[in-house]
């Protein structure tokens, strides 16, 4: 039972980093260094582990997707492309369709904090179509968050299918028509009652339905060249380029772009998860209490769903609870399926989604100047009933897979 409690306080300390806001990279190699010094693994032991993690084809190719795709959309963001896209949009649709569409498009802009982009976007127009702060609110954080579930270059799913063994595609497919029933719901609970006087006919321009695929060619462009087989990161260096020539950027102006869309944290986070799946794996924590995990392995996939559940309520990362909770349930039950994966990284996505501690909803609610209590009465049993399909969605899979 000490690899348990080595483990216990690992995740106990990892957790109470964070909360303290310390970057979750440190916070998992601190955590691995503490569970391998509680196993009495010799410090050369752990140090050669971690060289190991970081010399791995996998951490580097994870480290180079993660970094190239904020950067990406920082070449999008100052070459003009998202202005161009947003202002075409508003001329096409309805204000209460546009409403759900800005944080949505933001939401497929990977940064901190980014809630903060899409919220002054639909404040105009839910101000002219009479929502409350506390509509705003949801809405702004519900639609941003699609991304989470379906989109290609959303850093979290890259990393839940790349340590799974999924294939990514093969994940997104399995996810789109629980994401609709997400998208249907957020209509439903905020867009449809809303009144809007637009009229097609007046403000339709039939230009900007040709020139918004245009805006949006780099990212389509890196997507169907993975697709196709080319690697993510080549796929993402192709539509940075795509970027720069669109945007018609100055050569001396790319370096500051690029360097502006750099975070060393994400990458180096990718340290963190690696080295913490490596030295779990390593130490073989569960052999000696669970040698039969598999047959017991629904029990096991319980727990490791409530210990998710928790993990993204206490600490709002999607990420940090993804190395946390795969490293684990591989070690208990070994090759992770697409049921399980979907399941597990379902579960982080919607604890992060209502968690008090997510950013984008923590600066949504002071944007607006709502009240959160007010907000929750949507967002928490929109999320229920949302992870609610997903669960249902891989039982169902589980047992086609059982067949």
């Amino acid at each position: 039972m000490s690899s348990i409690i080595g483990l216990t306080i690992s995740l106990i300390l990892i957790v109470s980093l964070v909360i303290m806001r310390a970057n979750y990279g440190l916070a998992l190699i601190i955590g691995a260094i503490i569970l391998g010094l509680s196993l009495n693994i010799q410090p050369e032991t752990i140090l050669k582990i971690f060289i190991e993690s970081i010399t791995d084809q996998m951490t580097i190719s994870l480290m180079i997707i993660v970094s190239l795709i904020p950067i990406l959309a920082s070449c999008m963001r100052e070459s003009g492309l998202i202005d161009k896209m947003i202002a075409d949009i508003k001329t096409i649709l309805p204000g209460r369709y546009v409403l759900a569409i800005m944080p949505a498009i933001m939401g497929a802009l990977p940064m901190i904090g980014g809630a903060l982009l899409s919220a002054p976007l639909i404040d105009d127009e839910s101000n002219r179509l009479g929502l409350t702060s506390e509509d705003k609110s949801f809405i702004n954080v519900w639609f941003r968050h699609w991304n989470f579930l379906v989109y290609p270059l959303a850093s979290s799913l890259i990393l839940a299918s790349s340590l799974a063994g999924v294939n990514l595609y093969t994940l997104i497919s399995f996810h789109i028509i629980p994401t609709l029933i997400y998208i249907m719901l957020g209509y439903i609970l905020s867009i449809r009652r809303i009144e809007d006087e637009w009229k097609p006919e007046e403000t339709r321009n039939l230009r900007a339905i040709l020139t918004i695929p245009i805006s949006l060619s780099p990212i389509l462009l890196a997507v169907f060249l993975n697709i196709a087989g080319v690697h993510m990161a080549i796929s993402l260096a192709v539509g940075i380029i795509l970027t720069l020539i669109l945007g018609r950027v100055q050569v001396k102006e790319i370096p500051k772009i690029i360097v502006e869309g750099f975070s060393w944290k994400i990458p180096f986070a990718m340290v963190g998860v690696m080295f913490f799946r490596e030295m779990i794996d390593y130490a073989d924590i569960f052999s000696e209490i669970l040698p039969n995990a598999g047959v017991i392995g629904g029990n096991v996939v319980v727990l490791l769903v409530f210990m998710g559940l928790a993990i993204g309520l206490a600490t709002a990362m999607p990420s940090l609870g993804i190395a946390i909770i795969f490293s684990i349930a591989q070690a208990l039950i070994g090759d992770l399926d697409l049921a399980i994966t979907s399941l597990l990284y379902s579960s982080l996505v919607f604890s992060y989604i209502i968690s008090p501690m997510h950013l984008c909803l923590i600066l949504t609610v002071e944007y607006y100047k709502a009240k959160l209590h007010l907000v929750y009465r949507k967002l928490i049993p929109a999320s229920i009933i949302s992870y609610t399909t997903f669960i249902i969605s891989s039982i169902i899979m589980e047992a086609i897979l059982q067949i």
